[in-house]
């Protein structure tokens, strides 16, 4: 028999999973997959609940998909959380082995199973052993300390044989599932480093999560707490999607902010940037009593470079080239793309009254250089001019016009030497 009460709440997670499917298709992303996929087993279980009614036919059945797929959910929420940088086929083995007991004992309660109390004690067993096996063999790539790591076993699987050794075989199995779902709000709290309203939605609905499933077995029979409690089990899946949508929302927000203020080549900060970064490096000297320099590079004869062998040739030069130039610049500086081939570096902190000249010798010696792409060399030779702060001017604009201005003037004494010949390209190079 159908339960029409769970139909408005299956409808509005429907609704919820369609959103998520919507960014995951204009931000692919293996965690929001990963999100996606752990809601739709959790729908699963709602339609599986939305016909269960005790003593009715296929009730175990349906019993049994509802346990398992809260299992499942919360294993691909843990797993989602984990980085990259663990490699997929150890954190597949590890979950693996993790999540096989604890859907066992599941099933079998799920199932009625009345028995011998031996199949749940196995379970048990070889969760503790595996897991201390797994917390060996992987030692390295556990988030974790090995210690930590087996402590929590024994946090999760001890109590879970207390209540079997008590009988208590549905205390066991929800005990088992408020760990993993509390489990999964922890790592989601360490993936997430964007703090917002979204990342604490989602830990606190795993957290509401976990304490419906811990109390559930003794609070659901009771006619006070058990329809408060039965109102509370339908919430949290509906906070935790909507602290996922704020989330990538919130993360949509921040890419487009750094796209705004981002080459898209080179990923060094634009023009918009640039002036904002030199803005704070001149209060900065200015309150210091030091001095603030702009450099401002230009690679000569790259344009017929760039329209001889193809642009795609020309952005790779470009990225070899940021490469190189980034190695002779500070941590705190500023090295930002300009537009086409001009790139400009900040340099804030220099003592006050020192000439440029030196600063300017260490970026050329840098940036110079061969380069190889489609099978030519291509030797850089860039232009430079320079202007400090206040020596030379005491506005942006007025520091970035005199620095364009020397390294134009610079520009004839820099051809291009060697590289690509003249037959290469079919046209001469140097300017």
């Amino acid at each position: 028999m159908l339960n029409a009460q769970l139909i408005p709440d299956t409808v509005a997670l429907v609704t919820l999973i369609a959103l998520l499917e919507v960014f995951r298709r204009r931000h692919p992303a293996d965690r929001v997959r990963l999100w996606l996929i752990g809601m739709l087993w959790i729908f699963v279980e709602c339609v599986a609940r939305m016909f269960y009614e005790r003593h009715a036919p296929y009730h175990r059945f349906l019993h049994v998909v509802a346990l398992d797929s809260y299992v499942i959910a919360g294993t691909i929420f843990v797993y989602s959380a984990h980085r990259n940088a663990i490699p997929w086929i150890t954190r597949f083995v590890v979950h693996a082995v993790n999540v096989l007991p604890m859907a066992v004992i599941a099933t079998l309660y799920g199932a009625e199973y009345r028995g011998s109390m031996a199949p749940y004690y196995v379970c048990c067993a070889f969760a503790l052993v595996t897991g201390a096996l797994m917390a060996t063999v992987f030692r390295s790539s556990l988030s974790s300390r090995l210690g930590t790591y087996l402590v929590f076993r024994i946090l999760i699987w001890g109590p879970a044989v207390g209540f079997l050794y008590t009988q208590q075989v549905r205390a066991a199995v929800y005990w088992l599932l408020a760990t993993l779902f509390l489990a999964a709000g922890i790592s989601m709290h360490q993936m997430l480093e964007r703090s917002g309203a979204g990342k604490l939605a989602i830990v606190a609905g795993f957290t509401l999560w976990a304490f419906c499933f811990g109390t559930h077995p003794f609070v659901s029979d009771t006619g006070f707490w058990g329809p408060i409690m039965s109102r509370f089990w339908d919430l949290q899946k509906f906070i935790i999607m909507v602290g996922m949508l704020m989330v990538l929302l919130d993360e949509q927000i921040a890419r487009n902010h750094s796209l705004a203020l981002h080459d898209d080549l080179t990923g060094l900060p634009n023009r918009r940037l640039l002036e904002d970064r030199l803005a704070q490096a001149m209060a900065r000297a200015e309150r210091n009593g030091s001095s603030a320099a702009v450099v401002m590079l230009d690679l000569n004869g790259f344009k017929r470079v760039n329209d001889t062998l193809g642009h795609a040739a020309g952005d790779r030069i470009l990225c070899q080239f940021v490469e190189e130039l980034k190695k002779a610049v500070r941590a705190a500086d500023t090295l930002a793309r300009y537009g086409g081939d001009e790139f400009v570096v900040v340099v804030g902190d220099i003592v006050r009254g020192q000439p440029a000249d030196r600063l300017v010798e260490a970026m050329r010696r840098a940036g110079a250089g061969n380069y190889e792409v489609q099978g030519h060399t291509f030797s850089v030779e860039a232009a430079m001019g320079a202007a400090v702060f206040p020596e030379d001017a005491d506005t942006v604009a007025e520091l970035l016009r005199i620095a364009d201005d020397r390294m134009y003037r610079d520009k004839p004494l820099r051809p291009i030497t060697g590289g690509i010949s003249s037959r290469d390209l079919g046209i001469p190079i140097a300017k």
